[in-house]
């Protein structure tokens, strides 16, 4: 069993969505602005998003722990 990486983009990217949503709820209860919470809140989700990519891509190549 092995997952494309169309699969991995579109698993990374809704989860992402979910998150970069998440941040911004966060930081709007922590007291800042719209403005000033969206930047950050894409900024960091960005990096994450392809820092996560990259780590399934990894995690797709090891076959330990799945299951034919």
């Amino acid at each position: 069993m092995r997952a494309t990486k169309k699969r991995t983009l579109v698993k990374t990217l809704v989860y992402r969505c979910w998150v970069v949503l998440s941040t911004y709820v966060m930081l709007l209860i922590t007291g800042q602005d719209y403005d000033t919470a969206i930047l950050p809140a894409i900024i960091i989700n960005l990096v994450w998003t392809t820092s996560y990519y990259w780590y399934d891509r990894l995690w797709s190549r090891i076959k330990w722990g799945l299951s034919v």
